[in-house]
C-alpha cells in the first residue's frame, strides 16, 4: 500500500476493486477464502479475485448475531472460516409455544441469506456464529448486480451456483419430510 507523508498526517491509498482483482498477492488471498465455497464452484481465480474485491471480511465471535429473522438487508454471506447456525423463532410467527430452533449449521464454503438477496424480501432466519465463531465474506445485492452486469460470465456462473445451491437445500429439505413419517 502506498503511502505519502504530509507532515504528521498520512494519506492512504488504497486500490480500486479492478486494480486489487489483477494483484497477484489479492489473487492468491481470494482464491484461499472463497475458492472452495459452493458459490465459486467454476470461476478462474482472476473470476474469485474479482468477485472478493467487491466482498467485506467479517469476523464474529461465537454465538454473536450475524443477522436476525425478518430483518430487512440484501446481504449474501460466504462462510470462509468457522460455522453459522441458522435459527428459526416459531413466536415471530404468533407461536408462542414452540421454542426456538437451529435448523441447519453451515461449514466452510457454504452461502447463507441467498433468499433476502435474490428476492429483496425479509430474512427468513436468524443466522448466529457457531461455537469457535464465524468469518464471512459479505456481499451486497447492488456491488453483486453491477459485476454480474459488468462480466457476464462471472454473473451467469454465480446465478447457477445459487441456483444449485438452493436447490439441493430443499432437496434435502424433501428428503426429511420423507424421513419423518
Amino acid at each position: 500500500m502506498d503511502t505519502t507523508d504530509q507532515g504528521s498526517a498520512q494519506e492512504w491509498v488504497i486500490p480500486d476493486s479492478a486494480a486489487l482483482s489483477h494483484d497477484p498477492a489479492f489473487i492468491a488471498f481470494a482464491a484461499r477464502a472463497l475458492g472452495g465455497s459452493e458459490l465459486t464452484d467454476g470461476l478462474t481465480d482472476q473470476q474469485i479475485a474479482s468477485l472478493a474485491s467487491i466482498g467485506q471480511l467479517r469476523q464474529y465471535a461465537p454465538a454473536d448475531l450475524i443477522c436476525d429473522e425478518h430483518e430487512r438487508t440484501d446481504e449474501l454471506y460466504v462462510v470462509e472460516a468457522g460455522t453459522v447456525q441458522v435459527w428459526l423463532d416459531p413466536s415471530s410467527i404468533g407461536d408462542d409455544t414452540a421454542a426456538e430452533r437451529r435448523i441447519a449449521t453451515l461449514q466452510a464454503g457454504q452461502t447463507c441469506g441467498e433468499l433476502a438477496l435474490l428476492d429483496g424480501g425479509v430474512r427468513s432466519a436468524r443466522l448466529r456464529a457457531g461455537e469457535h465463531g464465524a468469518r464471512l465474506m459479505a456481499f451486497t445485492r447492488s456491488k453483486l448486480e453491477q459485476l454480474c452486469e459488468n462480466d457476464t460470465a462471472i454473473g451467469y456462473r454465480l446465478m447457477r451456483n445459487l441456483a444449485s445451491a438452493l436447490a439441493l437445500r430443499l432437496r434435502v429439505h424433501d428428503m426429511s419430510l420423507y424421513s419423518e413419517d
